[in-house]
């Protein structure tokens, strides 16, 4: 469930920073960055030409076939909250409903085609609102860590997918340092991770593709980097050890303790002059097996295993 809300909430703001950058903007700058758009968010069939970006966001927003879709997570969420309604609190449950009925409404009306903004900002509150709820609402027991453990992984593999799309082949001199060709690209990227202030308040809005690099994937205290997602992860994974020892014994726990320590060590020079997408890709690959882990620790696990040895 906390997954499926962390991926419409990822979805609706690329796409809304995206639709904003298609003003003035030359047409092969728009198509490039729209192919990337799609790649991130995992749209299968992405054509080399024709491409038409307020097509591709509304396949993104309202195609049930599309995984990453937004309708599809929040139908998704809600299907699994439904399933667990015990376990969550009335609010929460309400707060679903709302943003089910919202995105219903929207496709429904064709409220998108004349607000798109507005819809996605909504998806976008929509998914805080419920995180809050969960936060004030909720015993802070295994349910809300799992919620906190669900949402977290999704953002890392969310952000670390928008970055390798990003940094494909990119040109990196011997000093570590890029060229940026187009300065809205960066910002695009970075207002996708909303990071646009908190960079500017570290580095000034002089924006280069180094230090941007850098702030996503090893900043330790910001919530939408890679470094401050794998410390949560490990967090939650430590705090349900408590109730669940085996965790500690699981891969899950070796592969992000792993994450970890490399993310507070690897200075960002020596990760830009190597291979940038193979490391990209590893944290995304470890990612998956911390996902299997937990589900074989706490979910497919044998009958006759027991949890609490």
């Amino acid at each position: 469930m906390s997954r499926y809300l962390e991926r419409a909430e990822h979805t609706a703001r690329v796409l809304n920073v995206n639709l904003h950058g298609l003003l003035d903007q030359k047409d092969d700058v728009v198509q490039q960055r729209w192919r990337r758009v799609a790649r991130s968010l995992y749209m299968p069939a992405v054509p080399d030409t024709g491409f038409e970006p307020y097509l591709v966001a509304a396949s993104l927003t309202f195609d049930a076939r599309v995984p990453g879709s937004i309708v599809n997570s929040i139908v998704s969420a809600r299907q699994n909250a439904r399933e667990i309604r015990e376990q969550i609190s009335t609010e929460m449950w309400e707060q679903i409903n709302r943003m089910f009925l919202h995105v219903q409404h929207a496709q429904r009306l064709g409220i998108w085609d004349t607000d798109a903004h507005a819809f996605f900002q909504a998806v976008r509150d929509g998914s805080h609102l419920f995180q809050g709820m969960s936060d004030t609402t909720l015993s802070h027991d295994e349910g809300w860590l799992f919620i906190q453990l669900g949402r977290y992984i999704e953002r890392v593999q969310s952000i670390v997918r928008l970055l390798g799309v990003h940094f494909d082949d990119p040109a990196v001199p011997e000093d570590g340092s890029f060229a940026i060709e187009d300065y809205m690209e960066w910002v695009g990227l970075l207002k996708s991770c909303t990071a646009f202030e908190a960079y500017c308040r570290l580095h000034t809005a002089n924006i280069q593709p180094d230090r941007a690099m850098g702030f996503l994937l090893l900043h330790p205290s910001f919530p939408h980097s890679v470094h401050f997602g794998i410390r949560m992860i490990l967090s939650a994974l430590e705090a349900l050890s408590e109730s669940i020892p085996l965790m500690k014994q699981s891969e899950a726990y070796r592969q992000a303790g792993k994450l970890a320590s490399s993310l507070q060590f690897d200075p960002i020079g020596d990760i830009l002059a190597g291979d940038v997408q193979g490391y990209l890709e590893e944290i995304h690959h470890r990612c998956l097996q911390i996902h299997d882990s937990v589900f074989e620790t706490c979910i497919t696990y044998p009958l006759n295993y027991n949890l609490a040895y």
